[in-house]
Parts: C-alpha cells; structure tokens; sequence
C-alpha cells in the first residue's frame, strides 16, 4: 500500500508540475472585454449583472452561469458578424468600382 501511495504521490507532482509550465488560460471575463474593447462595467451592464457580479467571476468566487457564458458566445458572434459585413461591404464596393 505504502509504494501505491508513493506512486500516487509521484504522479501527482509531475501533473502539478505540467499544470505549472503551461501557460495560464486568461479569464473568460478579460479576455472578452479585451476581445470586445469594452470595459468589464460595460460587460456587466450588458449582461445585465452588477460590476460586484463580473468581479466575483473573474476573482472566482462565483461560477459563471451557463447563460452568461451563451451570452458572451453570443457577443462574440455578433462582432465577429458585424467585421463580416464591413469587409463584405468594402469588398463590394471595390468590384463595383469601375476600373
């Protein structure tokens, strides 16, 4: 039992340490203000939480909720929507364009 335990223990510290060398993930709340180019007091109000709620979440003392993760997918997509249409439409404008 004492070897297994051992084995365990071992095994446990060469995880820790891949955990350690890797690259920390950002916080879904950071990097989708820093994604977005908004502020985290902005993202709470169009989350409709209060800047309390977005703190807790990136601190990590409250889970985010299932539906506020959808929702910043969504967001995501929506700007990730709109550089389509601006792009499309430049892109129409050009072909247009006599030569």
């Amino acid at each position: 039992m004492g070897r297994k335990k051992t084995i365990k223990t071992i095994d446990e510290l060469l995880e820790n340490s891949k955990t350690d060398q890797q690259p920390q993930e950002e916080n879904l709340v950071k990097k989708t203000c820093r994604e977005l180019g908004i502020t985290q007091k902005e993202l709470a109000e169009r989350l409709g939480v209060t800047q309390r709620t977005i703190t807790n979440w990136i601190n990590g003392t409250i889970e985010i909720p299932v539906m506020a993760i959808n929702l910043i997918e969504m967001f995501h997509l929506e700007r990730n929507y709109i550089q389509l249409q601006t792009t499309l439409s430049i892109f129409m404008e050009k072909q247009i364009q006599p030569r």
